[in-house]
């Protein structure tokens, strides 16, 4: 299918560091907060550059002196501009590089290099090189690291390899670089202020902030996101978290429904891990680009996604998020906001789906299997649906369009609903195309199966049909690639169908179906094209490019 998708974002620095003499910390740290003043930051990005100010103040400034070997020609908006002439230099000189690797016409990486570029001048100072790469014009570069998905980012250490799962904001971009290189846990100053804050807060009551503990505690801050993880010894501070029976303890809080989950289990990383991230998640999580992660790429692989207007959500929320709770650690509950058009469109499309009434789907993110739920809102019929989903006692739902209301064409359009009836008439020899409408090498093939069409119109015992792959599928059958040109013989349809890899002209397949058809016919003349009106260059971009557009929603589930 070619090079698809889009998800997640980068970072990299920029800013006054040290001039060649002695320069104090507080003067390379004022420097600093004089550009920075003049970013357009949120309240939240500007505290995460705070633990950059700690962390800088901790180091000595002459480690970061390496940046200064970023030319200026090859830097955009902060971010260093990389090819396969300088690729290996850059990540081996450097310690920390992020690296994007991304296509010009991928609507993710558009969407990113505002944020990306941001985040890069943000932290220039810690010494982290955010870099891109384009992927279309460094294909081999870009398979040298098994790109196949765009964009893919990578975090280079000291030349090593590894996977960037952050968000795609400048703030998320920050805050997951801040966590691997600098500290991943602060030491709790003021309750008060703390408390003020709207993000997910981890809070840990210890004896001491260093010892075996507190390792325990930084490990898991260092590998979970969208939770800050903080610290205190002082016994007073945890009272005011409600930690004061005994240590360690370990308090999660957060703004939305069940504000407040005690840690009761051993004060180990994979046992503190496995609490964040379940307790991190609202009840039912609003779907969006900044969340998909947290509802498709959490250790829970069940979700509900349910498709609703505000409206509507609010006359069954009770009963949802009651069902949420019954099933906290073992499916995630999700809406879907139909009033968003932004939101909604790209994913009901991805789900054959349509936006007149309220929804409900299970999902599997693993196996990417769905489950329609077809009854009313009340609370058990939610609990019902829900232990069905798990114990996998339910009909999947296969995707199909609407069939049309005329299909008198050459060609018959075929969804999944009239597969049976149309495909496997055991008194037809039927061919199918299944395609993509972002394929290259189905719009080459379009004028020969249209003129196949044409030419075996009045030929009853023939039938053409094509099916749209990307909204429609089929039970017997897997697609694998498009275009997929399959030919069904009259009589007994139950054995696999033939691919048709090689055809592809009118006169091809007419050829064929004299020689495989089951019902006789007389076979039209048809002579073979002189040329080929697109090179196979050109098709395989113009196949890459539009595929992105399809799999926009695909990148997030």
């Amino acid at each position: 299918m070619g090079k698809t998708n889009c998800n997640v974002l980068l970072f990299l620095l920029s800013c006054t560091l040290l001039l060649s003499g002695f320069v104090t910390r507080a003067q390379a740290i004022s420097e600093f907060d004089d550009v920075y003043s003049d970013l357009d930051l949120t309240e939240e990005e500007r505290k995460v550059l705070n633990l950059r100010d700690e962390f800088v103040q901790e180091q000595d400034l002459e480690e970061y002196s390496s940046s200064e070997s970023l030319v200026d020609e090859d830097d955009e908006n902060g971010v260093l501009v990389l090819s396969a002439n300088n690729f290996a230099d850059v990540v081996k000189s450097h310690q920390h590089v992020l690296v994007e690797f991304f296509a010009p016409w991928c609507t993710h990486c558009q969407a990113l290099a505002p944020e990306y570029s941001k985040a890069a001048v943000a932290l220039k100072e810690t010494g982290v090189v955010l870099a891109k790469v384009d992927a279309i014009e460094h294909g081999d570069l870009a398979d040298d690291y098994g790109v196949e998905a765009y964009p893919t980012l990578y975090f280079f250490v000291d030349g090593e390899k590894k996977p960037y799962n952050g968000g795609r904001t400048s703030y998320d971009i920050i805050n997951w670089v801040m966590k691997r290189i600098g500290p991943a846990v602060s030491i709790v100053e003021s309750a008060e202020e703390l408390l003020e804050r709207d993000a997910p807060l981890a809070v840990a009551y210890l004896d001491s902030v260093k010892g075996a503990d507190a390792e325990e505690f930084i490990a898991v801050a260092k590998q979970e996101d969208g939770v800050e993880f903080h610290m205190t010894a002082d016994a007073q501070i945890a009272k005011k978290f409600g930690l004061e029976n005994k240590t360690p303890g370990l308090v999660l809080l957060k703004k939305q429904n069940e504000k407040v989950a005690i840690f009761d289990g051993s004060f180990q990383r994979t046992s503190i891990g496995n609490f964040v991230s379940e307790n991190k998640r609202p009840l039912v999580i609003p779907f969006s680009r900044k969340t998909a992660s947290l509802i498709f790429k959490s250790n829970v692989k069940r979700q509900l996604l349910l498709f609703a207007n505000i409206a509507d959500f609010e006359k069954i929320r009770a009963n949802y998020e009651e069902a949420a709770k019954s099933f906290k650690k073992k499916i995630v509950f999700a809406l879907i906001n139909l009033s968003d058009e932004d939101v909604a469109t790209s994913i009901l499309d991805f789900f054959a789906l349509d936006n007149e009434r309220t929804r409900l789907l299970g999902f599997v993110s693993e196996s990417g299997t769905k489950y329609l739920y077809d009854g009313d809102y009340s609370l058990d019929s939610l609990k019902q649906f829900s232990e069905k989903f798990l114990a996998g006692d339910l009909t999947p739902y296969r995707k199909s369009q609407k069939a049309p209301e005329e299909n008198a064409g050459p060609v018959k359009i075929v969804v999944a609903s009239t597969f049976e009836q149309i495909v496997l008439d055991k008194t037809k020899d039927v061919i199918l195309e299944v395609y993509a409408p972002w394929c290259g090498r189905c719009k080459s093939l379009e004028p020969e199966y249209n003129k196949l069409g044409e030419a075996l119109e009045n030929i009853s015992s023939i039938v053409i049909a094509k099916m749209d792959g990307t909204k429609n599928e089929l039970e017997r059958f897997k697609i694998e690639e498009y275009p997929t040109i399959l030919f069904f013989p009259a009589g007994d349809k139950s054995d696999q169908p033939a691919s048709l890899e090689t055809v592809r002209t009118a006169a091809g397949f007419v050829k064929f179906l004299k020689s495989n058809a089951k019902v006789p016919f007389e076979a039209p003349d048809i002579p073979e094209p002189e040329s080929e009106d697109e090179s196979e260059e050109s098709v395989v971009k113009e196949e890459e490019a539009g595929q992105v557009e399809e799999n926009d929603t695909k990148d997030e589930l």
